[in-house]
């Protein structure tokens, strides 16, 4: 049926707005599409940015990500609910001399003794070329660590749920010789404990050792540390760490610095708060602001720790943390760091710190007691066992201390109360001096000469200081 003109226009007026409104409603749901899967780019992109620290070692949980680590930060800290993991740490026996009992820390040299690795074969030989017998015993080493690590990826399969395992190598590197070791040893550590060490320096200025650098000494030990990394990389091939972290106080990263210095095409280790040395009454532990870390060390990075506040906040005037406390704090810190990709992916981790620290890390990781002189390392092969299940023995916020132990991570918005000891009853006073004892001449006494003497005898090598085992206070 034909139909007339003025019909036919009156049809095409109403399938227009019918055409409109499909085009508009296609296009609604078109741009709905759109947004939905921004959105969710942005989700995944949180998540994946979540972690403590980035792969890139730059990226941080500030909306204000700066990739110069010496970046002033800026108000608007984002924070996101932590994960809920355990962790058990366990080290291996067998593959260092310094976990052996019959090794005397006091008398073992980690520099004539190939870093005390032992010499000895693994399964992995089997699947290198001529069964690893072309190659050095820290290239075999070396593979032998990433071959139980693809084990481990392997049996997870990509899945999030239920235990992994990690096997990673950590360097414990100590300071080197700062001006507080020497104020101590001249004084002797009853007259430094219970008054020295409470002062910024001596009351004749010959030193200052608040926030203590290091001594000459100390310079030089560091710089043979890292001749001694040269050596180990040109005749063993050994792999340098793939991962730096270090303490905030000045003796710790100026030891770094030194320690890598010509190894890398850039140095820039992570600065944590945790990694300091057991806090309180001694000025040597006092740190300086972030801003003197930033000026004087400008490529480490300073915006990754959350708890690395413009102003030390952890040192007490009065009272000092005890050895327990500095364990908690650093089984935190290895709660915390293990939230990272960039840690979590490490094979070779660098830590250089203090005597106290690296003591309770080794407790921590279930490792023997193994005192360190300053500028020391130790390496340590350790197994790290995560699960997504609670330990409820424990619950959110336990305190186990030790290797061996399942912690769970207080989470990204550390505080205060999460680093340190809540109940500081238990953290001591400084100690009362002898009534018999003379502080103006007890230095004197003990070596007969008098401490701008003493200084320039321990820089010219003409005096040997002996060492102090682990006590916690430098």
């Amino acid at each position: 049926m034909l139909l007339d003109s003025s019909h036919r226009k009156a049809h095409r007026r109403w399938r227009v707005p019918t055409r409109i409104c499909r085009t508009t409603i296609a296009i609604q749901l078109l741009l709905l599409l759109t947004v939905s899967l921004v959105v969710c780019g942005l989700l995944e992109a949180s998540d994946a940015g979540a972690s403590f620290l980035s792969m890139s070692g730059q990226k941080v949980l500030d909306v204000h990500t700066d990739p110069d680590p010496g970046a002033q930060d800026s108000p608007g800290h984002v924070q996101s609910k932590p994960n809920l993991h355990k962790y058990t740490y366990t080290t291996l026996p067998g593959y260092f001399l310094q976990d052996d009992p019959a090794t005397k820390p006091g008398s073992f040299e980690f520099m004539k003794t190939n870093f005390g690795l032992v010499q000895r074969s693994y399964d992995s030989d089997e699947n290198l070329p001529n069964k690893g017998r072309d190659m050095t015993a820290w290239q075999r080493f070396e593979n032998h660590i990433t071959t139980l690590n693809r084990a481990e990826e392997r049996k997870r399969h990509g899945s999030e749920e239920g235990s992994h395992t990690r096997y990673k190598l950590l360097f414990l590197g100590r300071h080197g010789n700062g001006y507080h070791n020497i104020a101590e040893r001249y004084y002797g550590s009853e007259a430094w404990d219970c008054h020295y060490s409470a002062l910024d320096g001596d009351p004749e200025h010959v030193m200052v050792w608040s926030d203590a650098h290091l001594s000459k000494e100390g310079r030089r030990q560091a710089a043979e540390v890292n001749d001694f990394w040269k050596a180990q990389i040109k005749g063993q091939k050994m792999s340098l760490p793939q991962t730096y972290f270090v303490s905030p106080l000045d003796r710790a990263m100026e030891t770094a610095q030194i320690t890598f210095k010509g190894l890398l095409d850039k140095f820039d280790p992570t600065v944590m708060e945790r990694l300091r040395e057991g806090t309180g009454i001694h000025t040597c532990d006092r740190r300086s602001d972030v801003s003197y870390i930033r000026d004087h060390y400008p490529d480490f990075i300073t915006t990754q720790d959350p708890l690395l506040t413009e102003s030390d906040e952890f040192w007490d005037p009065d009272l000092r943390e005890p050895d327990d406390a500095v364990t908690t704090r650093l089984g935190k810190l290895f709660d915390q760091l293990m939230q990272s990709e960039k840690f979590k992916n490490s094979e070779r981790i660098s830590f250089t710190s203090h005597s106290g620290a690296i003591g309770a890390t080794l407790r921590v990781l279930g490792h023997r007691s193994f005192s360190l002189g300053t500028g020391a390392v130790i390496p340590v092969f350790v197994k790290v066992e995560t699960s997504k299940e609670l330990d409820k023995r424990h619950g959110v916020g336990g305190q186990g201390e030790g290797g061996n132990h399942a912690k769970v991570v207080d989470g990204q918005d550390a505080s205060l109360a999460d680093t340190m000891a809540v109940d500081k009853s238990k953290w001591g006073k400084i100690p009362s001096c002898p009534a018999d004892m003379d502080l103006k001449t007890v230095g004197q006494k003990r070596w007969k000469m008098d401490l701008k003497d003493f200084v320039t005898g321990v820089e010219n090598g003409t005096v040997q200081l002996e060492e102090v085992a682990f006590r916690g206070v430098h």
